[in-house]
């Protein structure tokens, strides 16, 4: 295909006729599928876009071509060639030698498309395969044309960004940083004094090259003195540069003009600087002492200085004199945040804190017009942007609200007793005024800081927590009528937050929970979403379930159409603890309610899959709130089924409006939704207790998918498999197909290099049901199980971790728990007895659950069932060091039942959160009002770590543990030789149901010994000479205690 008939194709594929459109469309797809065409196409490509007589039209829809053809072709990896043709060495060298030329002599829109072509070729070639890159990247950036300058500036920011996250070969950006960044430092300092759009596009680009070399790492060179100074100074004078602006027309598009953006990259790279290496209070201890001497370096010679151009842009800002956009606010608030927890900071953004308060958080909290125009022109957008934090994330509003909690919990002394006046003047004021001059945004801004408060406020040893109740009364619960949809939903809001606080007028409840039910059937969406959330916190309340009851049909009801409205998951935790709180009214409509979820369900996801062929990077969002409200969805519908445990017949009934549903989503293989479904059929069997014909039709399909990529998901998969074992043993012991389906996907997990031990894991498991369940039926399947995990247990380098190790060997121990003739067949016939015996032993220490101990016992005794001469010679002279064995897990048995039980203990009976009610938050005398007592002049204390070590705490003392964050069951000396992993044990599963729940390991060694005594005297002789005086008065004990076992058992008969 020569250049003249390239571009006349192209042409056509811009044709407004659909019929040209398309055989042009044809004909290129046919020509990158074939060898040579596509080879020599590649190359002709290039000079299309290369060339200046060609409608820019035209190169574009060829720049386009080109992109997908290297992504699509450039890795060279065999999936990639099984669809498309390969890139041959030498068009990868034409590419990699002309690609910079071509983004240099191509427009903006143009240089996008290359540059992405240029990421994809350096992931895969750099920098073995393209040793010269950086030799070619550095005579562009030196280069006298400004072009070519910001040609090497977008050349080397790909290569960067492609190691910006990487801790392994930091070395790649560390030598960039030292070769090359100075020579950006220098251009960005020379282009900034330019007001030109070039110059400031090459400012933009070095920032945000800087800003990626110290995502994860802070490179040698960075930290010299000079280089900080240099950079320092670069991002000031940007940051300070006057630009023209116009307050009538400026906008969020005004954001991305290349001057706004050079000032967003310098205020972000100086957060970054900062907030992860600069800060000395946040500094993670894993980095203490690697960063620390920068931090000091930092703050003692440029964060003064960078505290001034922060404030002064605050106050340019509360004055007109200065445009930010949304982001940038939200930055410089995210800046002052960090301030408030270092101690030279606070220092000097403490004086400032009153106009910091007023003039730049409270108006970014207030309802703004571009609030209003979202509302009223697309309102499911307004609840999704505004109402889930996950998708207002990183919003001015939100920057705003930390910075004030960060105020009034880390400095409270300083800030609390201000904020809360002006939020009290506010709101006075407010209602005080004539209702034609109140200004309604501004309540909402003093009522949006109260919601950022409560975490603070509302706690019982807050000194204004007497003042909440009447707070609510006076400011909040009069604006459910207020004739104004945004008041009424940050009414709700309020409420919603502070819905802990309790009333003395028991008859003020009742008349809330009416407004709020009533604002249900609010005209405005917002304000209905907000009800629905406001509902979620009352129901604890007794008297208010008794209500809700009485009309749960219609709130059910509600909530779905809320739902179909918004496509996402906003109000999913809401119609999941009604399910949960109301199962037992639940049950007559229960089917109704899955139909009509499940109807939802499908509309929202058919609509994904429809749209997720081609999907544009406009509908990724969309497509991520339809998921998430699918899987919300499907969380309510999990939440539904196990809550109707006691129904059997109700259960199996949603299953013929569920499975359909759970059929789905196997069949298009929505992965993220993998989880969800999974749960709904462990739970539908796990009520029943039994799986029914529905279930079973589903086994096929569960299979197909772990054929195609359900691998990677086996741990989401392995209760609804256990289930199938467990609840199904008839099916699973008599059909054949069935077996060869389960070993097929235990086998592929125990030998695909894809998965990692955590897999494995779930495979041992799914072996141990089976030979549990299936005890005496399926011996065919015993050896097939031996084979797999002695090929780990019998290299010495094979397992990396103590749970693997303890799983595999629990398969061999349940193989001869299951049937030890068997299993001693198979490990003698190929010669693995001595081998797994005596990891078994040596690996003893290591078996902690109550679980692992009882199956170590069964598993060692039922080899004294066989007899002697029927053993394998290495265990006929070894069976009084397996007894020993047996004794050893006994002596530590019943610690492991009394630390299982703790556990239990604690889970059932819940945390004491009254001992953590915000105790670090108020930390003077409470009656001392204001007087909190906090260390003003120090840094800030990481809150969030004390908090984990105290629930780490009560886990370990739970688990038999002194209480110390490393306790832990059996922790052995760390000199020890014969420890081959440093990883904790297992922890306790006190909720695992297993048939040898219903075995006494007691009872189980003392019929042994009994056996053992009548028919292999010679052994057991030999057995009991062996023992030590102090293990004979062990034996002793504990075969008093069966003795004690079985009285107390024929005494219940």
């Amino acid at each position: 295909m020569d250049l003249h008939t390239l571009v006349s194709l192209f042409d056509s594929t811009l044709h407004p006729e659909p019929e040209v459109r398309q055989t042009a469309e044809q004909q290129l797809q046919q020509a990158s599928a074939k060898q040579p065409m596509a080879e020599y196409s590649i190359r002709i490509l290039l000079q299309v876009i290369i060339a200046t007589d060609i409608p820019i039209g035209t190169k574009q829809a060829v720049s386009i071509y080109f992109k997908n053809r290297i992504r699509r072709s450039w890795s060279g990896s065999p999936r990639a060639l099984e669809q498309h043709a390969p890139i041959s060495d030498a068009e990868r060298t034409v590419v990699k030698d002309n690609i910079l030329a071509a983004i240099n002599s191509s427009p903006q829109a143009i240089k996008l498309q290359l540059t992405e072509c240029l990421c994809i070729a350096l992931k895969y070639d750099f920098p073995e395969q393209w040793p010269q890159f950086l030799v070619q990247v550095k005579e562009y950036l030196h280069a006298p044309d400004a072009q070519k300058v910001y040609t090497g500036l977008l050349a080397l920011l790909e290569v960067v960004k492609i190691y910006r996250y990487t801790t392994s070969k930091r070395d790649h950006i560390d030598n960039i940083a030292q070769e090359l960044l100075p020579q950006l430092q220098k251009i960005a300092d020379d282009a900034i004094a330019s007001d030109d759009d070039l110059a400031m596009r090459l400012t933009w680009i070095s920032f945000k090259v800087y800003f990626n070399c110290i995502q994860s790492g802070i490179p040698p060179s960075f930290q010299a003195p000079d280089q900080l100074v240099a950079w320092g100074t670069c991002f000031i004078k940007m940051i300070e540069k006057p630009i023209a602006f116009d307050k009538d027309t400026m906008d969020e598009e005004s954001a991305k003009e290349p001057a706004w953006k050079a000032k967003k990259w310098a205020i972000r790279s100086i957060n970054r600087l900062y907030g992860r290496y600069g800060n000395p209070a946040l500094l993670p201890s894993s980095d203490s002492k690697k960063n620390m001497p920068f931090a000091k370096l930092f703050t003692a010679n440029f964060l003064p200085q960078l505290v001034q151009v922060y404030l002064k842009q605050v106050e340019g800002y509360a004055t007109g004199q200065i445009w930010m956009s949304l982001r940038v606010r939200g930055l410089v608030a995210q800046f002052l945040s960090d301030c408030v927890k270092e101690k030279s900071a606070w220092k000097l953004v403490k004086p400032h804190t009153e106009g910091i308060v007023s003039h730049f958080i409270f108006p970014q909290m207030c309802f703004s017009r571009a609030d209003q125009e979202l509302w009223e022109d697309n309102p499911v957008e307004y609840v999704q942007k505004r109402i889930d934090p996950l998708d207002d994330f990183g919003s001015p509003s939100v920057a705003a609200s930390s910075l004030l909690i960060d105020m009034a919990v880390d400095r409270k002394k300083s800030t609390l007793s201000f904020i809360l006046s002006f939020i009290n003047n506010v709101l006075s004021t407010y209602a005080q005024s004539p209702a034609e001059t109140r200004d309604p945004r501004a309540k909402d801004g003093a009522l949006n800081m109260m919601n950022s408060l409560c975490g603070v406020l509302c706690s019982r040893k807050s000194p204004v927590y007497s003042t909440l109740p009447d707070f609510l009364l006076t400011h909040v619960v009069p604006d459910f009528k207020s004739h104004l949809g945004f008041l009424r939903a940050r009414a709700l809001d309020t409420y919603c937050r502070y819905s802990s606080i309790e009333f003395q007028d028991k008859q003020v409840l009742p008349g809330i929970l009416e407004s709020v039910l009533g604002l249900l059937s609010d005209s405005e969406l917002p304000v209905r979403v907000h009800a629905a959330l406001a509902l979620q916190p009352m129901i604890e309340n007794e008297d208010v379930r008794d209500v809700l009851s009485s009309h749960l049909p219609q709130i059910m009801q509600m909530f779905l159409n809320m739902t179909n409205e918004i496509d996402s998951d906003t109000i999913a935790p809401v119609i999941e603890e009604f399910v949960e709180i109301f199962a037992d009214r639940m049950a007559p409509f229960a089917v109704q309610l899955a139909q009509q979820l499940c109807d939802t369900f499908m509309r929202v996801m058919s609509d994904a899959v429809s749209k997720s062929v081609e999907v544009t990077s406009a509908e990724i969002d969309e497509l991520s709130d339809k998921t998430m409200a699918a899987m919300g969805v499907l969380k309510t519908l999990g939440t539904l089924v196990l809550n109707l445990e006691g129904s059997p017949e109700v259960v199996y009934s949603l299953e013929e409006v569920l499975f359909p549903v759970v059929r789905f989503v196997l069949e298009q293989r929505l992965v993220d939704l993998y989880d969800e479904v999974f749960e709904i059929l462990d739970c539908c069997m796990f009520s029943v207790k039994a799986v029914s014909a529905n279930a079973w039709g589903l086994f096929e399909s569960i299979y197909m998918c772990f054929t195609n990529d359900g691998i990677d998901f086996i741990e989401e998969m392995l209760p609804s498999l256990d289930n199938y074992v467990s609840y199904g043993t008839d099916v699973v012991t008599s059909n054949s197909e069935v077996q060869a389906r389960l070993f097929s996907i235990i086998e592929t997990v125990m030998k695909s290099d894809r998965v990692g031990e955590n897999d494995r894991v779930c495979a041992c498991k799914l072996m141990e049901a089976i030979m549990l369940h299936g005890r005496g039926k399926l011996d065919g399947m015993i050896p097939g199980f031996i084979s797999l995990v002695a090929a780990y247990l019998l290299s010495s380098d094979a397992i990396e971790t103590p749970t693997f190790l303890v799983h595999s060997l629990e398969v061999v121990l349940n193989a001869l728990h299951y049937n030890p003739s068997i299993a001693l067949t198979v490990l003698e016939q190929y010669k693995w007895t001595e081998g797994i015996f005596t990891r078994i032993l040596q690996s003893a220490a290591k078996f902690t659950r109550v679980h692992d101990k009882k199956l170590m016992i069964l598993g060692l005794t039922a080899v004294l069932s066989i007899p002697t001469a029927q053993l394998p010679p290495a265990l006929q002279n070894g069976l009084p060091q397996l007894f020993d064995g047996v004794l050893q897990t006994f002596r530590t048995l019943d610690t492991a039942l009394e630390a299982r039980d703790a556990l239990q203990r604690m889970y059932e009976g819940g945390s004491d959160d009254d001992e953590l009610d915000n105790e670090f938050e108020w930390d003077g005398n409470e009656d001392e009002d204001f007087d909190f007592g906090d260390d003003e002049d120090g840094d800030v204390d990481n809150l969030e770590n004390e908090y984990l070590q105290h629930l780490a705490s009560k886990a370990s003392k739970a688990m038999g543990g002194d209480g110390g964050i490393d306790g832990s069951i059996g922790s052995g000396d760390d000199d020890d030789d014969d420890d081959e992993f440093d990883d904790e044990p297992l922890e306790e599963e006190y909720s695992l149901d297993t048939p040898l729940d219903h075995i006494d390991a007691y009872l189980v060694l003392q019929d042994r010994l009994t056996e053992m005594q009548a028919l292999n005297a010679g052994a057991y002789n030999a057995i009991i000479q062996s023992l030590s005086a102090e293990s004979s008065q062990f034996l002793r004990s504990l075969i008093d205690e069966a003795d004690k076992k079985r009285i107390a058992l024929a005494s219940q008969q």
